[in-house]
């Protein structure tokens, strides 16, 4: 339990106070709270509510400042608003009372430096704020609804909100004769309404009369000017008054947060943007109103240490927007998983949009044909911000290091503890290293950004010797965490022994188990849970003489209670509290556990579009099926690609209650969840990166508690072993185990360093040999190397001090540095002696360099073979991707063989004979559309498990066609063509074929749809085979045909998905383009509006623009006049309308020009929202 049960900052809250509890009784009391919350009897005494008021009390006035600080006041806040959190659990208050606590405890949240955790409080009691009703009908609590909707600082629905209930409010005047109702018992509540809604247009877009006239409103409210006494409104315009000087400080119109250069519309990106930013939390408002500023051009490195939940994506989307409008060049944008990368892809959009500024789509981590095509043939224009993984950043680099330069000038890189991990480590490293090593005398910026990393000053004097280098650390999280360990307890004394049981161990003794919940206390101290009766789980031990009391008796695993299941039945007890994230070591343990959650959970039909979506995807038989019936679900890399995105999707929207996953899930993706726990069972012959340990159990931890969604996040560590004191210090790991260190420095790479170095003594060939870390390494040296001979560097003179200096692993070793050194010189004198024009061809393959020169001469065959064929005119069509595949066996069959590649393996079981598959026979399958189920069922029939066929199948299609092959056939096909091209030859083999591999397609067409954002095969192959004959593959000309479609013919034509349907409406609408700029800027716009015959709405009938009626999600978005379909919006259009609707601006519509082509006019009202 965190921060506001701490014993210091419970002593400041109280400042000693006579008549209340002292700190340690109300630390005490509040524990006892928490702890009954566990178990769903959350009961506040009244000792604690007198407390809270007193808190509040002296909190809130000022004058209380000349015995409470300023921070002390801030942390009564705090504590008072925890208490008041704590109550709203409480079953059976009034809806006057659930106000009223809400509104105290978000302020507290708010003024006490815990905003998210003020917007989770409106989230809760969104049902108490009543928009339908006639304000008469509750006007003595529409102050506190007022104070509390606004406090949530949601603005697509408090502008509509607002509207409402000034509208009525300003009818009941005009009914009245009365300008306002100041003269009335109504005066107080509409000035707190006008005045709110003045601050809400302030913080939204900047208008400081707004601003001066809401501060005075809420004056004459607060003082009782506005009318007869209401306290509610009195003290709801009362804090509103002194909260608006205090969230000044972090709004974005605040020139000390935002430089004055930045233009009006950056702001109203994050203001007005999704989600909307009126004011930044703490740990963001501490780093941009620092000594140093990010926004300093002479800041060039960035190193931001912030736990989850602390707002560190938002830091570096700011970084990001501030950084186009004020250049000319893109950011780069690194993130670990493509999972990751399409969340930080879809909140980069929100704002850059906005500018008339594109992010990029999804791109495969190797360069493609489209990286060297014309732009009217490419998928879209560069973009202005691109995301992407270390792999494809590593890639362009190595193919045109000074083009990635003058593309990008910020370097964002997320994730950056993963410095250390095994293997992709040093991609990482050596990415920032050659991005360093670079651009140390220019202005491109480097960024890395982490929520688990204990060595932050390490890090930044790698990045900045000298210093220069800005870091910043915080500690800072909105929703507080609860800690907690399960384990179960054997009631030894209780213990049953029958003999008979068999010749070797004749004697069975059986005992009950019951669990055990620790709570760790922000005192230290532990609680205790036991579960009540007899849960049914036992633990049965054998022995050959009868006796049960001695230990290291082996266990009969069949008829003892399995540990998965134990941990579901206590897992399933915390679904009450909010969505469950279960983490463990395995794919095997994920679906155990998901399935014992399953056998004790009724069905749920609500799931039914989530269960027929996967059916479709893995067929009836797939274990997942099964178990998402009953709303739980398992993720893993056995699972396609389109499958874990609506896992995750249906986790963040609420609609999966559990969900089982490995480490690797948390590591790439930003999923919040209520509960997470950590099923942390270890096994003999475990590798040390799977632990969940360090950075990775941080990692995980993280998730718990949405910010924003909730106030608290629960994590529990479930372990088949003896309580003890390691298992919550394993939950709050130090400093030293989040150091990040490089990957070069463990000692498995040591000793891959030491055996090449022994071998290099008797052939220095062996640099073409080395694999491991030695040859990620040599890769890095030897890429160095060539870019210094491009610019005219003569590599025997290049200085290999700063090549092996620019790495993360000589900054922390000197041990380390030495062996680089040595290794790094072995390298330069194996460059040397190597064909210039060969050597500097190698490196862009991207593999070892001893691969890369393997595919090199494999290319040099298949090119003399190609030559051979086209002139005696044997040669067939090798630009179409089935007759390449099928005559380039052999090809295949050589990467299969190179060190880089994956293990080419089927079996019938898990411990059972091989199944031969040969890969062309695959890949043909493959890129013809076939669906996974059925290239299992054709190419595994050997193997009798269904989800067994479908694993191996994910696994072939993930590691083969996705990643290997299609990576180095693409190397491959680019040598041999550019051979091609100089002998002046007019064969091509395939240009496209790594693409095509990569996505399981085969038409030019397929690949501008999949390289343009649509994520689904099935529908691109669906597509495609509906064009017309004519269609030219161009983006523009593919994007406009399938634009003048609705969404309602998509889904008749294609079947698409609702996620199928959000990807077309993206790919078809217009690039750089912002209706939401043009709408902020003049104040009005208008969109067309195809198919509007002549019967258009009489004057006077109420235009309305909604998502249209009895479609399913996601609408269209139709034009009503009263109960009328008007039109629906073009698909074209949608993303841009939808951005308007989102901001929840207020706006009038009327149909543009009859005589003309019809067209919607949004126009923002010219008034200040007086009416």
């Amino acid at each position: 339990m965190e921060r506001s049960l701490d014993l210091t900052l419970l002593n400041d809250a109280l400042g000693g106070r006579t008549g209340l509890p002292t700190a340690e009784e109300l630390q005490q009391l509040m524990a006892d709270v928490e702890v009954q919350l566990l178990l769903r009897r959350a009961e506040i005494g009244q000792e604690l509510f007198d407390t809270a008021w007193y808190l509040h009390g002296v909190a809130s006035v000022n004058e209380a400042r000349r015995r409470y600080t300023l921070a002390r006041q801030r942390q009564a806040f705090l504590v008072s608003a925890h208490i008041f959190d704590l109550a709203l659990n409480q079953d059976g208050w009034t809806p006057t009372q659930r106000l009223s606590f809400g509104f105290a405890a978000a302020i507290g949240y708010r003024r006490g430096g815990r905003d998210p955790n003020a917007t989770a409080i409106m989230n809760r009691l969104r049902a108490d704020i009543d928009t339908e009703s006639a304000v008469t009908d509750h006007i003595d609590t529409l102050s506190l609804e007022v104070g509390l909707a606004f406090l949530g600082f949601e603005t697509k629905t408090l502008f509509r909100w607002f509207g409402t209930w000034r509208r009525q409010l300003a009818a009941l005047a005009r009914n009245s004769e009365l300008r306002d109702l100041t003269t009335t018992a109504f005066g107080p509540t509409h000035m707190v309404v006008l005045g709110a809604e003045d601050l809400l247009t302030y913080f939204a877009q900047g208008n400081a009369d707004r601003l001066e006239r809401g501060l005075l409103r809420l004056r004459s409210a607060a003082t009782g000017e506005a009318g007869p006494g209401d306290i509610n409104s009195q003290w709801v315009a009362a804090h509103l008054l002194n909260l608006s000087s205090e969230a000044q400080a972090g709004s974005l119109w605040n020139p000390d947060v935002l430089p004055p250069t930045v233009p009006p519309l950056v702001r109203q990106a994050f203001t007005v943007g999704s989600p909307p930013v009126l004011t930044l939390w703490e740990p963001q408002r501490n780093l941009l109103t620092g000594p140093r500023s990010p926004f300093d051009s002479s800041v060039r490195r960035m190193v931001l240490a912030v736990p989850t939940s602390g707002g560190k994506s938002l830091v570096a989307q700011l970084l990001a927007v501030e950084h186009l409008a004020r250049t000319d060049r893109s950011v780069c944008y690194v993130a670990p998983t493509r999972s990751l990368g399409r969340e930080i892809r879809r909140a980069m959009a929100s704002r850059v949009r906005v500018l008339e500024k594109e992010t990029g789509t999804d791109q495969p981590d190797y360069p493609t044909v489209w990286d060297f095509l014309d732009a009217a043939a490419s998928p879209e224009t560069p973009a202005d911000v691109e995301v992407m993984t270390p792999e494809r950043l590593g890639h362009l680099l190595r193919h045109d290091a000074e083009a990635v330069l003058d593309r990008f000038g910020m370097f964002i890189f997320d994730e950056a503890q993963l410095l250390k991990e095994s293997g992709r480590g040093f991609v990482l490293e050596s990415a920032i290293a050659l991005l360093d090593y670079l651009t140390q005398e220019t202005n491109h910026q480097i960024v890395l950004i982490s929520a688990a990393m204990g060595n932050a000053g390490t890090i930044a004097q790698w990045l900045s010797p000298g210093g220069q280098c800005l870091r910043h650390e915080s500690q800072w999280r909105g929703p507080r965490r609860l800690h907690a360990a399960f384990t179960t307890h054997a009631h030894w004394s209780e213990t049953r022994t029958e003999g008979g049981a068999g010749p070797k161990w004749p004697y069975r003794h059986t005992t009950k188990l019951s669990g055990q919940i620790r709570l760790r206390m922000a005192d230290g101290r532990t609680a205790w849970l036991s579960t009540q009766g007899d849960t049914g789980w036992r633990l049965v031990r054998k022995s050959k003489d009868g006796k049960s009391r001695q230990s290291g008796l082996p266990t009969d695993p069949t008829r003892s209670t399995k540990q998965h299941v134990i941990a579901s039945q206590m897992i399933a007890a915390l679904g009450h509290a909010g969505s469950v994230l279960v983490v463990a070591t395995t794919r095997t343990q994920a679906q155990q556990l998901a399935k014992s959650l399953a056998d004790i959970r009724e069905e749920q039909p609500s799931l039914a579009p989530l269960v027929n979506f996967v059916r479709q995807q893995l067929g009836d038989d797939h274990p997942l099926v099964s178990v998402l019936r009953h709303g739980v679900g398992f993720h893993h890399a056995g699972l396609p690609m389109e499958v874990l995105e609506a896992l995750e999707e249906s986790v963040r929207h609420d609609i999966l209650p559990y969900l089982t996953c490995t480490s690797t899930l948390t590591d790439g993706v930003n999923l919040p969840v209520r509960t997470v726990v950590i099923y942390d069972q270890s096994f003999p012959g475990q590798h040390d990166d799977s632990r969940l340990r360090g950075a990775r159990l941080v990692n995980a931890m993280g998730r718990a508690g949405r910010a924003g969604k909730e106030t608290e996040g629960w994590i529990v560590l479930v372990r088949a072993a003896n309580p003890s004191e390691q298992d919550f210090q394993d939950l709050n790991p130090g400093a030293e185990a989040l150091a990040v260190t490089s990957s070069l420095s463990t000692e498995a790479a040591l000793e891959s360093f030491a055996q090449l170095e022994a071998e290099l003594r008797d052939n220095e060939d062996a640099i073409f040999d080395a694999t491991d870390a030695a040859g990620d390494f040599i890769s890095f040296v030897w890429l160095v190397l060539s870019i210094e001979e491009s610019r005219d560097i003569d590599p025997a003179s290049a200085d290999i001090d700063r090549i092996v200096d620019a790495t993360l692993a000589s900054k922390q070793s000197v041990d380390v540095r030495g062996r680089c050194k040595r290794l790094a010189e072995a390298t330069r004198r194996s460059y040397l002696r190597s064909d210039p024009e060969a050597r500097r061809r190698w490196p862009r393959a991207g593999t070892s360099i001893g691969s890369a020169r393997t595919i090199d001469r494999l290319a040099e065959r298949i090119t003399e073979a190609i030559l051979r064929a086209e002139a005696t005119g044997d040669l067939p069509d090798l630009r179409d991707p089935e007759q390449a595949i099928a005559q380039l066996t052999a090809m295949f069959t050589q990467l299969l063989d190179l060190p880089e590649a994956p293990e080419w393996r089927f079996r019938a079981s898990r411990g059972g004979r091989d199944i031969d598959v040969r890969p062309v026979d695959l890949l043909a399958g493959w890129i013809s559309g076939q669906p996974l189920p059925e290239l299992a069922d054709a190419h595994l029939s050997a193997a009798r498990d269904p989800a067994w066929r479908i694993e191996q199948m994910v696994g072939a299609v993930t590691e083969h066609f996705e990643h290997y092959l299609a990576w180095t056939v693409g190397a491959l096909v680019e040598l041999i063509n550019v051979r091609l091209t100089d002998t002046d030859a007019e064969a091509r083999l395939c240009p496209e074929l790594g693409g095509y591999i990569r996505y399981g397609i085969n038409t030019t067409h397929a690949l501008l749809l999949m390289t343009s954002g649509i994520r689904s095969r099935r529908l691109a192959h669906a597509v495609v085979a509906g064009l017309p004959s004519g269609l030219q593959p161009l983006y523009e000309d593919l994007r406009a045909w399938l634009a003048g479609m609705s969404i309602a013919e998509w889904r008749e034509r294609y079947d698409a998905s609702s996620s199928e349907v959000l990807d077309l409406l993206d790919f078809t609408r217009l690039r750089s383009r912002s209706l939401l700029k043009t709408l902020l800027e003049t104040g009005s716009v208008t969109v067309s509006l195809p198919g509007v015959g002549d019967d258009l709405p009489a004057p006077g009938q109420r235009l309305s623009l909604v998502p249209a009626w009895d479609e399913p999600a996601p609408e269209s978005l139709a034009v009503y006049a009263d109960d009328q379909l008007v039109a629906i919006i073009a698909s074209q259009d949608h993303a841009d309308v939808r951005a308007i609707l989102d901001t929840g601006l207020d706006f009038v519509l009327d149909i543009d020009d009859p005589a003309g082509p019809p067209a919607l006019r949004i126009t923002l009202p010219l008034g200040d929202g007086e009416a």
